[in-house]
């Protein structure tokens, strides 16, 4: 009788199989297999047959196997019948073992031929108890009733991007012939998931547009990639006389990011956009500048951050730059507004947003209440946007500003009435001081023209950093290091993880625990101590004194991470960095190094088990560079924190950080299928397959 035998293995696709057969064969005929069981054993002839085929083919493959695998066995079974499995090498001398294994049952002789043809084989988990041959039963009966007309994507995008209809990839994911087929099917299904996420983000985004004309410029903006830009000479004389008045000359990649900025604000359309760069590039100054061409024009701007410690900081920055403007100069009227403004002067301030006397207001997320009436609010830049939520940023889209009387004519020569489109959204600017991968910004805001900043101001002092095991020999290193530079005049943040001990992470140093024995170990320099759960003025006031020197020592938790600028600060000392990630760390760093005195950062990593992981830290300064090797070492999740990778989006199949080159091709796709319906009714099936994945809302995710 014939023997079936099926050596199901994808990841040897390379070998000789009749070689490898014929030595199974061997096998299984001089009977040297027992019975199934529990576990079975094999004598050598297999392994030693496998060997000599080795030796002589010189395939690395082929050498591969047998280090991870000892061997394949086999026994006398039906012709009905094909298992799989790995074989473990016993202390026995040529003998091996295999403990568990799958039998399934080959239905008919096509089955039985593609299993000897060695076709992939799927592997399904165990999932909620249930057994993978139970999934594979499931999957198998699904994909025979599963109709060839399910794909709703275009005919179009299909060819041009090269895809295999929906149909076909299900079919070859689940029963590849080869592993090619096996990769093309599931490139179709990671393009599913870029490009769903895409469609839905951009569909909403052009759902909260009111006109035509609004939605076509969005999407012929997204199709044309080229960069637009303003002259400096086109700027409004407000604008350039805030430039001039400013002490430093700003970088070439700064005046070309205000550049585009400007132009997106001349446009008929709401800008979305994100400016990113590295820690100490000057966003800020940027941002200010864009916001003077809107108050210049006659408009309103708002700059929401996330904390008032950096509030307060942006408002007594602009004022400090106004206040240079020449004299007869009309300078705009700037507020201040938080949760801890005084009731009176809350009021005040409301009262002047809402008529229109004050043009630029500074505060938290205060800003985007419902109270909080403007009276013509062009702009809204959010700073650390990835601080805010999805919605929380988009309610400024309520906070709607009239269209100047151009774009009225142009709206009503499209055939529209003048008063539907009477009002637009403002423009909004958000920024991150966390330089993120160019594919993760694609995948969390696809929605969003991208500006980056990547050249630091001139005269800044690279940050010597450190990386040490916090043991005995690691602080004392670490306190001498202080030592000294207290002693040449300079100022040091200690920051930690967390403000107070905690019984679940004994390991874990507490700022407030250790303020005592920091003070006593450098008593001849005072201490200060700041925090997030401190009052405002208690923050204000331990800031204030550490800018003057009263205190040469801050101990901080990450609360300093954002905005806190203190040029002279020429040391901080990270302790338990290992709970902190990559992108974090380089943040922290960040507040050093930002004046002339060289400075050095110290990261005390509690186990040697992390330290390599930091290293990458010593290796580069550059934010781009870290984050995408933060992105490969922790995921995208990870990368960004809680608050911000709740906002990503899960991907069942894809991998950001292996397949975010096919992010572009989908965003491509995205724009294609909205430029030929913006409403997607020409799509019926695309539209209810976008509802069922990303539910359509304007606001969520």
């Amino acid at each position: 009788m014939a023997r079936a035998f099926s050596l199901v293995c994808s990841c040897y696709q390379g070998l000789s199989e009749n070689h490898l057969r014929s030595a199974i064969y061997s096998e299984v005929e001089k009977g040297y297999s027992n019975t199934f069981f529990r576990s079975m054993r094999f004598s050598n002839l297999l392994h030693s047959q496998i060997l000599k085929w080795c030796s002589k083919s010189n395939c690395a493959s082929a050498q591969k196997l047998l280090e991870e695998v000892g061997g394949y066995g086999t026994a006398s079974v039906s012709e009905r019948t094909k298992f799989l499995n790995k074989v473990k090498k016993m202390k026995l001398k040529n003998h091996y073992e295999m403990r568990e294994y799958n039998i399934d049952i080959l239905e008919d002789e096509e089955e039985k031929h593609a299993h000897l043809e060695c076709r992939p084989y799927p592997l399904y988990p165990s999932k909620a108890g249930l057994k993978p041959d139970f999934f594979r039963d499931i999957i198998v009966r699904a994909l025979k009733i599963l109709p060839a007309n399910i794909d709703p994507v275009p005919d179009e995008i299909l060819k041009e991007f090269n895809l295999l209809k929906l149909h076909d990839a299900y079919m070859q994911i689940h029963s590849p012939k080869t592993l090619d087929e096996a990769d093309l099917a599931r490139r179709r299904l990671i393009f599913d998931e870029f490009f769903y996420l895409q469609l839905a983000r951009l569909y909403q985004m052009l759902e909260a547009l009111g006109s035509r004309i609004e939605k076509e410029e969005l999407l012929n903006k997204y199709k044309n990639q080229e960069l637009h830009a303003v002259s400096v000479e086109e700027w409004f004389p407000l604008t350039k006389m805030l430039l001039k008045a400013l002490p430093y000359s700003l970088t070439p990649s700064q005046l070309n990011a205000v550049s585009e900025i400007i132009w997106d604000l001349k446009r008929p359309v709401p800008m979305n956009r994100l400016l990113q760069g590295d820690v100490g590039c000057g966003k800020t100054v940027v941002a200010f500048l864009a916001c003077m061409e809107v108050i210049a024009s006659g408009y309103q701007a708002a700059f929401m951050v996330p904390t008032e410690l950096l509030a307060i900081q942006h408002y007594e920055h602009v004022l400090s730059l106004l206040q240079v403007l020449e004299d007869g100069v009309c300078k705009p009227s700037v507020a201040l507004l938080t949760g801890s403004t005084p009731t009176k002067q809350s009021r005040a301030v409301l009262e002047g947003i809402k008529t229109g006397d004050i043009s630029f207001v500074i505060g938290t997320h205060s800003l985007i209440a419902e109270k909080v009436e403007f009276s013509n609010l062009r702009i809204a830049v959010i700073d650390e946007q990835h601080r805010f939520g999805v919605i929380q940023r988009g309610r400024f889209n309520s906070k709607l500003y009239s269209i100047p009387t151009n774009l009225r004519v142009d709206a009503a020569s499209s055939g529209q009435s003048s008063e539907e489109t009477t009002y637009m959204a403002p423009h909004v600017l958000a920024m991150s001081a966390t330089p993120i991968p160019r594919t993760l910004a694609l995948a969390l805001y696809g929605d969003m023209s991208i500006t980056q900043i990547t050249d630091l101001p001139p005269g800044r002092t690279p940050v010597e950093t450190i990386v040490l095991e916090g043991n005995d020999a690691g602080f004392e290193s670490v306190f001498q290091m202080m030592r000294d530079e207290l002693v040449a005049g300079g100022k040091i943040y200690l920051v930690y993880p967390v403000i107070e001990e905690s019984e679940q992470l004994p390991q874990l140093r507490a700022a407030t625990c250790e303020f005592d024995s920091i003070s006593k170990k450098f008593e001849e320099y005072r201490c200060g101590l700041l925090h997030g759960r401190m009052k405002s003025e208690q923050k204000d006031e331990a800031l204030r004194k550490f800018r003057s020197g009263e205190t040469c020592i801050l101990l901080a938790t990450q609360v300093i991470e954002i905005g806190v600028d203190v040029p002279d600060a020429s040391m901080m000392v990270v302790m338990n960095a290992e709970r902190f990630g990559i992108a974090q760390l380089h943040q922290l760093r960040g507040r050093v190094g930002r004046g002339t005195k060289k400075s050095r950062c110290v990261f005390l990593s509690s186990t040697s088990g992390t330290l390599e992981r930091l290293k990458v830290l010593e290796k580069s300064s550059d934010g781009f560079y870290l984050a995408q090797a933060d992105l490969l070492l922790r995921g995208p999740g990870n990368l960004l924190g809680k608050k911000q990778s709740g906002h990503l989006p899960e991907f069942p199949i894809a991998r950001l950080e292996i397949d975010g080159n096919m992010l572009q091709e989908a965003h491509l796709a995205a724009l294609k299928v909205l430029a030929t319906s913006n409403d997607l009714e020409s799509f019926p099936g695309l539209k209810a397959e976008l509802s069922m994945r990303q539910p359509l809302c304007i606001l969520g995710d």
